[in-house]
């Protein structure tokens, strides 16, 4: 089973042709933490190019990485699909619960009257 987690764009850290780099939300046990993640399975969802997501399937596992100085990497943790979805439930209320609104257009209904035009109106 496939599931979609939704993610603001400004925790993109970086980008390749092959794979993104995304950072783990602050309000999570991962705070600080970062991952690689294919780049065909992330994509723009709306909210102005602010709403991002990426898919996985239930048999992904993450590799969570802490970097330090130069980028070297201090911290390395591995959690599955589940915790995933956890760590993410609190961005992905928060962004699905504002969906975008739409302006619905109704026909007016149709005037059917006998128009009476004053004659010092007309030239």
């Amino acid at each position: 089973m496939w599931h979609k987690v939704y993610f603001n764009s400004q925790n993109i850290e970086h980008e390749t042709a092959k794979a993104t780099l995304i950072k783990m939300p602050n309000k999570s046990e991962y705070a600080g933490y970062k991952f690689w993640h294919p780049a065909k399975l992330v994509r723009e969802e709306g909210g102005k190019g602010f709403h991002m997501s990426f898919s996985f399937a239930e048999d992904f596992e993450f590799t969570l990485r802490k970097y330090g100085q130069n980028h070297q990497v201090t911290v390395e943790k591995i959690i599955g699909w589940d915790e995933m979805l956890e760590s993410f439930e609190q961005v992905n209320e928060q962004i699905c619960g504002h969906e975008e609104a739409y302006l619905e257009v109704a026909e007016p209904d149709k005037v059917d009257r006998t128009v009476i035009v004053r004659e010092e109106l007309t030239r």
